[in-house]
């Protein structure tokens, strides 16, 4: 999810950037004007509040179309050894990211944190030609395998907690896969998870826009005669301005 004008900027559609471009202006000069009544003691304006339909565009425009990236968050209820405190406890994670029959690799540096240590750490990976036919089917085998350890101590082999694997099927649907996946010791379940972050700049399938009903204020002249029916606003279609509604301040 992120702010409308730089996000269909970044989508390549020129001409609902440029309407919620001015539609900020006329906002801004609204919230001027009103800080400057306030400011005289003029009393309150006519104003009415009027419900909005606004579009929330799920996407990460921060990566381009060939990467994704990982991110490990934190692990979450880590086993303490016998004899040990949970402050003594110095875990790291590595991972490994298939796709395409290409495997790519990283690590964490070592946190501590007691039982549920923060790590937040965010690797870019190459995911290759996103457009090929083959790569919907490259997600379906794809996977994240992130392997979680901690320290023993000095000249000490880390002891393992466990492995999660996250699949990437998810990203025919989302743009974030956000989970927390649980941590196997060979087969067997433990108790213990690491919440892992898997970003790919749009969904197979598309960039997703989800629609959000809003109570916004409304602030004129205007606000004193009769109001019509609510009035909607929709993300306008490319190569056409919608309308650019004035006067308008989210409460």
């Amino acid at each position: 999810e992120w702010p409308l004008r730089p996000g269909f900027q970044k989508l390549g559609d020129l001409a609902s950037a440029k309407h919620y471009a001015q539609q900020f202006q006329n906002q801004t000069k609204d919230l001027a004007n009103l800080k400057g009544i306030y400011k005289q003691r003029k009393g309150i304006p006519p104003y009415r509040y009027e419900g909005c339909r606004f579009p929330i565009l799920k996407c990460c425009p921060d990566l381009s179309d060939r990467e994704a990236e990982v991110v490990i968050v934190r692990c979450l209820n880590i086993p303490v050894p016998q004899g040990w405190k949970p402050d003594d406890l110095k875990v790291y994670a590595t991972w490994e990211f298939t796709i395409q029959d290409k495997v790519q690799k990283g690590q964490t540096k070592c946190c501590k944190g007691g039982i549920n240590p923060d790590i937040f750490e965010q690797f870019r990976v190459d995911i290759g030609d996103r457009s090929a036919r083959s790569f919907a089917r490259a997600i379906k085998r794809g996977n994240l395998k992130v392997t979680v350890f901690f320290e023993r101590g000095f000249l000490k082999k880390p002891g393992e907690v466990g492995v999660a694997t996250v699949k990437l099927t998810d990203w025919e649907n989302l743009a974030e896969v956000h989970e927390a996946a649980p941590l196997l010791d060979g087969r067997r379940q433990t108790q213990s998870k690491v919440e892992v972050k898997l970003r790919i700049r749009e969904p197979v399938g598309g960039a997703q826009c989800e629609f959000a009903d809003m109570k916004w204020l409304v602030i004129g002249k205007s606000a004193s005669a009769p109001s019509n029916p609510q009035p909607t606003l929709s993300v306008p279609k490319k190569g056409r301005g919608g309308p650019s509604p004035t006067n308008r301040r989210r409460q």
